[in-house]
């Protein structure tokens, strides 16, 4: 886990775990996914990118918990928001993810595919309540938009 002071971040992702958790108050870590999320609506941290599993993830769990308008209107958030940048998985990525999976067993196979993509685009930091990323080489998780510019 990291928290930065005074860096520009532009570059991120953002992990199903912190738009959970923005989303329902009653998660444990509703106050720091909120905060994350508030931050990207306002354009204070970049266009973090998400993925095709990532808007699987997040629009499957809120159907389930809340139903199907919610989850629509969740789905459409997340494809038309300015604030975020939507990249499709591509069978490299599948195929890097797949490795990564193998190799580290704290990540989920979105996880694991994730960082594939991440590190496809060059980016290094990802918005993620989920200790799973940490000591992935070349990935730093945030966990807050304290310091970030």
């Amino acid at each position: 886990m990291t928290k930065w002071s005074a860096v520009n971040i532009r570059d991120t992702f953002i992990d199903t775990t912190v738009l959970i958790s923005a989303a329902f108050p009653r998660e444990r870590h509703h106050e720091e996914g909120r905060a994350i999320v508030t931050a990207i609506e306002d354009g204070a941290v970049g266009r973090p990118v998400f993925t095709d599993y990532i808007l699987d993830e997040l629009v499957t769990f809120i159907r389930r918990r809340k139903g199907p308008a919610e989850s629509n209107e969740a789905l459409d958030i997340m494809l038309y928001s300015p604030h975020l940048r939507f990249v499709k998985v591509e069978d490299r990525h599948l195929e890097a993810g797949l490795q990564l999976f193998r190799t580290y067993e704290r990540l989920s196979l979105t996880d694991a595919v994730s960082v594939a993509v991440m590190r496809d685009l060059g980016i290094g930091f990802i918005f993620s309540l989920d200790g799973g990323f940490d000591g992935i080489p070349g990935i730093s998780r945030l966990t807050s938009v304290e310091g970030l510019t």
